[in-house]
């Protein structure tokens, strides 16, 4: 059994039919990819993206509501990150989640904090905030009362 055992053995060794929307064939450059056709025109761009609806936090007033990240403060804890509880200056609770060291560029981390701000739903708790000083990547989500949502599902 392969990397991959969702590929069954079967298909080892067959030829691939030529009109299959799914052959890989090589990109310029000499990728492999699959030609699928044109990419989407919603397709997230990299080169511009969205304006970020929400505020830049400076550093030093994350230290601050965070305790400079101290133990007392963290409610929460993850394979990349660690979660704080702080309230930012406008008095919003808010669950800070510092993000471990990271070789995402900035353009990167930016974009999908842009998309990430831009969602509106009842369902889905709000980004507040975030801060993206060199390495460092921490983002303010408001604070979910009723706990996690393992908590929620799980009834813990």
């Amino acid at each position: 059994m392969g990397c991959f055992s969702c590929c069954g053995a079967d298909d080892v060794g067959k030829k691939k039919k030529r009109d299959d929307p799914y052959v890989p064939v090589p990109a310029p450059g000499g990728n492999y990819g699959y030609n699928r056709g044109p990419a989407p025109t919603n397709a997230i761009r990299t080169s511009r993206s969205q304006p970020i609806e929400v505020p830049a936090i400076p550093l030093d007033e994350i230290k601050e509501i965070t305790k400079n990240f101290s133990s007392d403060a963290v409610i929460g804890e993850g394979s990349y990150a660690r979660v704080f509880l702080g309230v930012l200056k406008d008095g919003k609770k808010s669950a800070v989640k510092r993000l471990d060291s990271s070789k995402q560029p900035d353009q990167e981390f930016l974009v999908q904090v842009s998309a990430v701000s831009r969602l509106k739903h009842d369902n889905v708790i709000q980004l507040l905030g975030y801060c993206a000083l060199g390495s460092t990547r921490i983002l303010a989500y408001e604070y979910a009362t009723r706990g996690s949502l393992h908590d929620v599902l799980h009834g813990e």
